[in-house]
């Protein structure tokens, strides 16, 4: 009866509290959102139903992780409210049992989160029935859908949530304790498994997930679109083992909270103090000097500026030191700060390559901004929020307030000092993270460190990052007046400067706090990125500086703490100098966001996502009309190209001759101007009259007077100027800036024709602007389409190119002199051959490494090979030399000779290592040039096989371009990576080979669907980078490399570059085919043109001494083998194909895997057979596909050890 009566009084009294039900409306909130803002333009494009069980299943996960950090007061406030108001005076004398008490309060508080947690299926159905979502985006109404989250994510996340909660709340006897018990697990979920993956310990990331958030989001991507939409969450092993370990986890926590709880008066102070509770003997009169009839001294009051001063320095350090020396003080920042500097080697690789520790590396690590926080920076924010709560309400919940009130210091200095305490934490945490940052840096082997630029960076950039948030979360504390409340409006705010964008807002002057990204690289400096971030800092500032007068206003200092009475009091506090100051920080508000409007809108053209998709939508609405309008041809490019860096501008003098290459006369011409600069000075050496257009767009219509007939040709003379003028809502011009010039011709110089690369693609977007459906990439087999691929033209250039005298201009084509006059430095570049329409012109103080590939006989003409990079790293230079010069011994031989005179890597300011293979020109990030392949634990060197695939570019996707259609990818990348594999092999043996494979087969491990298309029409990473690849050297192996090799270069001497209509997958099958055996033909089908898999599995395997002394291997294995459509649907095959058996020896010291004994091809049928093999020494295992051949979705039990048969050990 007690319990049922404790339970009772607790829901009722939690109930009937407001704060209960916002978090019912933010959980039905997020529920709502998360399916129309983030899901929806999802099921629009065809990647499930709306409601489908795994949409469901992800926004109630995604909806837990979001209440463990609004909702745990619910368990905080029934396990300590009777400490924290002061009844346990009451309630821990009363007749209830310790059973009772505690059971009562945590049932009430497990139930009441279970109702929260309704709010989820709430908010799923009324975003699903309720908005009016096209039914064709609806499956059928599945309870089981429901009823499924409800037992496997709801009720144990409330369970594990609320009981861990309660427990912690129970031992500090503090509601706050949920609170952070309530983040711990939040963040545990969320960067869990990024911590656990940059220590190495990746497969703990199941177990660690106490919501089971990552399981149930990869399912996303690892499920088929029939899966999506059909298939339930269901409990699995990896799924009990979580929900095991958690409740175990919960049940200790339980058990500790109940054993270590007594009903016993909470102590005000620690063992061997003094306890203040206890007042000080008043009734002794000697201590009060009645004897002597003294009076008490008179006080002068002073209320001077050194006064205020003193008064805001004492409170301020007051303030400061309880927050520091709390549980979640100084102690936790310098736990994160370590857990930061452990995990550093981890952060610090590019594809599992460590990378050079140099400070702007780590610092990239160690930084991050308020709207995108990522990371351990989450956690300091959430922090932030804590520690504003507990300064704001720190003498209230001491019971010190109206001491505190009473005192004769101005609400100014009040609200100022706890702000002065929470910068002074950021500070200390700053200091931590320097510290971290420096110890990591040395101890995985940094040679310099920056502390100039730590110091800069940190407590620059970084400080005002923090300092904002931190004005921002007081003031929403102050405003609000209820601690529970103002945390949970504090996190609102906070998860919508994170997903401003969801929510249809993306201009930064509208989102607290946010700037574009400054960014720092030893090419490149800030670039020109600081000045937009500060001038939306300044603007913030300003804000904040405002949010402050405002909540000194409405500072609480009285018992009434009615929001009239606090509007009352501030209309008392608004002094003329607070007016006047006020005014002041409007007019900086109006200054600083009046100039941010100006560049962003005026002299830079604002559009957000939507506006962007409507341009696409209305090019295709104006013009599509014209898409296979005939025009000429672009062959020649004649550029005068001045460069003024320091000025960041520049302007493009041009003639382009056009050749009239089609069967029939040309009367329309179709110019679309660049986006970017000014285009002026348009004239043609025929007579033409322009026909009115929306110029607007930039795309011009001209009508000739007299048709251009087949085989004539056409000027055509331009100028563009472009001045980098102020910035954007994403930041500065990074095309041009004071250090680097990067100019794409496709993006500043004119295109002839109507152009499909700027459609609208996603079925979503075409369906919303009334756009006809069709795929995103035209079909393979669609003849018209393989006429067309984005600046796939031959063209010959030749440029001239001036930049600053301290800079070099680099441009495609071979180099023919170059000068000084005055103030520039002149550079004349003219091409050996015709190279694709796409180049670039760069500028910067490059350093030059160069050497000289002479070919071998036949193969071709000398080739200078030319490395520009930052003189301050050069580093990787010489590995990439050497895999420059073994590339072109091996693709000269093998597919022909290399068409230029040179070949040059261009470094770019920049983080990333990417990498872009124009003509002639690569294009390589400043942090390929910070890959440390001998740190590599894995001996890999992934530089030089990066190099040799950027080099095969210049076959495949240079002199060989696809069509753009289906299937592209394949006669780029894969083709790029096959040839780098064949490059690996020959030139640095097959132990490297194998590592490159190990690399790539990595990707197996990232969860995905088996549905696909076929690879004659792929279009995803995937099947281009890594499942082409794989599907080629298989080949190889089967048919043999000179044979695959030999397809390739007759690929490419039937398609001459420029020509239509262009290869396709389909040209690449066709000499596949004319290679390959009869009796091998069902594997070229199988990998290219279905989307097949192979189910291999090693039974057991046992062996016997034959009196020859050899020993007979007895080896059963199961074969199937399927084929799965682009839905997902499985399709079992027959199968009788040959695969590899390997029988391998016992492996000596330090080896993975002992010598290979046997080798070779079996005839296999489907299902389970036996294999008898013999070898001539004593093995240890067998393995079917050993070298991973075929694409098996799982390969560990490809293996089996093997056992001594019983007879033959008799």
């Amino acid at each position: 009866m007690k319990l049922r009566k404790i339970i009772q009084l607790e829901f009722v009294y939690q109930i009937r509290q407001v704060t209960t039900w916002l978090y019912f409306a933010v959980v039905f909130g997020i529920a709502f959102l998360t399916i129309t803002a983030n899901y929806l333009d999802d099921a629009r494009n065809g990647y499930f139903m709306i409601n489908a069980p795994v949409v469901i299943a992800s926004v109630a996960v995604v909806c837990s992780m979001f209440w463990l950090l609004i909702g745990a007061s619910i368990a905080g406030d029934a396990a300590a409210r009777d400490v924290q108001t002061r009844m346990f005076s009451l309630t821990y004398t009363s007749s209830a049992t310790k059973a009772e008490y505690l059971g009562g309060r945590f049932i009430a508080a497990f139930v009441l989160n279970i109702m929260i947690l309704l709010a989820i299926p709430a908010g799923i159905l009324s975003a699903t029935y309720l908005t009016g979502i096209e039914p064709g985006l609806l499956g059928p109404f599945r309870s089981a859908s429901y009823l499924s989250i409800l037992f496997y994510v709801i009720l144990p996340n409330a369970f594990i949530a609320t009981a861990i909660q309660f427990a912690m709340a129970t031992l500090t006897r503090s509601a706050m304790a949920s609170y952070l018990c309530g983040v711990t697990l939040a963040m545990t979920a969320y960067l869990g498994g990024q911590v656990l993956g940059a220590l190495g310990l990746r497969d703990l990331e199941t177990f660690m997930d106490p919501i089971y958030l990552n399981s149930v989001m990869n399912h996303l991507n690892d499920w088929s679109p029939i899966e999506r939409n059909a298939r339930l969450i269901e409990p699995d092993g990896a799924f009990m083992a979580n929900r095991l370990l958690w409740l175990f986890i919960t049940a200790c926590m339980l058990a500790v909270a109940y054993f270590r709880f007594r009903f016993a008066i909470p102590s005000a102070g620690s063992a061997g103090k003094k306890n203040p509770s206890q007042p000080a003997n008043v009734n002794d009169p000697g201590l009060l000097n009645w004897e002597k009839a003294e009076l008490l001294p008179q006080v002068q009051a002073a209320y001077s500026p050194a006064t205020h001063l003193h008064q805001l320095k004492v409170t301020t350090w007051t303030s400061f030191w309880a927050l520091a020396k709390s549980r979640v003080g100084l102690v936790l920042l310098g736990c994160l700060a370590m857990v930061v500097g452990f995990a550093m080697p981890g952060n610090l690789k590019a594809k599992g390559v460590p990378l050079l520790p140099v400070t702007e590396q780590v610092l990239q690590v160690l930084t991050a901004p308020i709207t995108s926080p990522g990371k351990f920076w989450i956690v300091i924010f959430l922090l932030i929020i804590f520690y504003a709560g507990q300064l704001i309400w720190r003498e209230r919940d001491s019971g010190l307030s109206e001491l505190a009130n009473a005192a004769p210091v101005p609400e100014w200095i009040l609200f100022l000092s706890k702000y002065l305490s929470l910068c002074l934490m950021l500070i200390v945490w700053l200091v931590f993270l320097l510290i971290a940052g420096v110890i990591a840096q040395i101890a995985i082997g940094g040679t310099y460190v920056g502390l100039g630029l730590y110091l800069k960076v940190l407590f620059g950039f970084q400080l005002i990052e923090g300092l904002l948030f931190a004005l921002f979360a007081l003031w929403i504390h102050v405003i609000i007046n209820q601690k529970y409340l103002g945390h949970l409006v504090a996190l609102i705010a906070f998860g919508c400067i994170l997903f401003a964008p969801l929510l249809g807002i993306e201009h930064k002057l509208l989102i607290f706090g946010s700037s574009p990204k400054w960014s720092y690289t030893s090419m490149g400096g800030f670039g020109s990125s600081v000045a937009p971030w500060f001038w939306f800092k300044a603007y913030w500032a300003a804000w904040a500086v405002l949010l402050a007068v405002i909540a000194s206003l409405l500072w609480v200092r009285s018992r009434d703490e009615s929001l009239l009475r606090r509007l009352k009091l501030a209309r008392r506090r608004f002094t003329r100098p607070t007016a006047l100051a006020a005014l002041i920080i409007s007019g900086l508000i109006l200054a600083t966001g009046g100039h941010i409007l100006y560049n962003t809108n005026i002299l830079n053209n604002y559009t957000n996502e939507d506006e962007v998709s409507a341009g696409r939508a209305a090019y295709e609405h104006r013009y599509g009309r014209y898409a296979y309008t005939p025009q000429p041809h672009l062959t020649k490019v004649n550029l005068q190209v001045a460069i003024y860096p320091a000025r960041r501008e520049f302007e493009l003098k041009g003639t382009y001759l056009l050749v009239n290459k089609q069967n029939v006369s040309i009367d329309t011409l179709l110019m679309a101007a660049p986006e970017g600069g000014t285009t002026t000075g348009i004239t043609f050496n025929r007579p033409v009259i322009q026909v009115p257009a929306d110029n607007g767009s930039g795309f011009f219509i001209y009508a000739l007077k007299n048709p251009l007939k087949p085989g004539d040709t056409l000027l055509l003379n331009f100028k563009v100027y472009h001045k980098a003028g102020g910035f954007s809502n994403n930041g500065a011009d990074s095309s041009i800036t004071e250090k680097f010039a990067g100019l794409r011709n496709y993006e500043w110089l004119p295109v002839m024709g109507y152009q499909q690369y700027r459609e609208l693609d996603n079925a979503g977007g075409r369906k919303k602007y009334g756009l006809a459906p069709r795929p995103a990439t035209a079909s393979v087999y669609n003849v018209k389409a393989r006429n067309y691929a984005p600046f796939a033209e031959q063209v010959w250039v030749d440029a001239l190119v001036s930049t600053d005298t301290d800079q070099v201009a680099i441009a495609p084509g071979t180099l023919q002199k170059t000068w000084k006059k005055g103030d520039r430095r002149y550079f004349h570049y003219i091409t050996d051959a015709p190279i694709r329409n796409e180049y670039n012109f760069f500028s910067a103080a490059y350093a030059l490494y160069e050497e000289q590939w002479v070919p071998p006989q036949g193969c071709g003409r000398p080739v200078s090979i030319q490395i520009y990079h930052d003189p301050a790293n050069a580093m990787n230079l010489e590995r990439m030399m050497k895999s420059v010069k073994a590339s072109l011994d091996y693709y000269t031989k093998q597919f022909g000779p290399y068409r230029y005179r040179q070949l040059r890597f261009v470094a770019k300011p920049g983080r990333d290592g990417g990498n872009h293979a124009a003509p002639a020109n690569i294009t390589t990030g400043e942090g390929f040039f910070l890959m440390n392949p001998d740190k590599d634990a894995r001996g890999f060197d992934l530089v030089t096989a990066v190099v040799a695939h950027e080099v095969a570019h210049q076959w495949w996707g240079n002199q060989l371009k696809s069509a753009y259609v289906e299937g592209a990818g394949l006669l780029s990348e894969s083709l790029a990576w096959y040839s780098a594999m064949g490059v690996l092999e020959e030139k640095y043996g097959p132990e490297h080979l194998e590592k490159l494979l190990s690399f790539m087969r990595e990707e197996y491990e990232t969860p995905r669907t088996r549905a696909a298309l076929p690879l004659l029409q792929a279009a995803d990473f995937y099947q281009n980078y890594r499942k082409g690849p794989f599907a080629l050297y298989t080949l190889s192996k089967y048919i043999g490399k000179s044979r695959v090799n030999m397809a390739l270069s007759q690929l490419l001497q039937k398609h001459s570059p420029g020509k239509t209509p262009m290869a396709t997958s389909l040209n690449l099958y066709q000499e596949l085919e004319a290679v390959t055996p009869d009796s091998l033909r069902y594997l070229l089908h199988n990998l290219f043109k279905e989307n097949t898999f192979w189910d291999l599995k090693a039974k057991h395997a046992t062996i016997k001494q034959t009196k020859a002394g050899t020993w007979q291997v007895t080896f059963s294995v199961q074969a199937r083998k399927f084929v799965v459509s682009e839905r997902g649907e499985e399709k079992r095959v027959p199968l009788k194909d040959w695969i590899e058996v390997g029988i391998f020896a016992p492996a000596k010291n330090g080896e993975e895997t002992g010598k290979l004994l046997y080798l070779q091809k079996h005839f296999l049928r489907s299902d389970q057979q036996t294999i008898s093999v013999t070898v001539p020494v004593k093995p240890s295992r067998a393995v079917i596909d050993p070298n991973y051949l075929l694409t098996d979705w799982n390969i560990k039990d490809n293996l089996a050890e093997v056992s001594v048969e019983e007879n033959s050990q008799k």
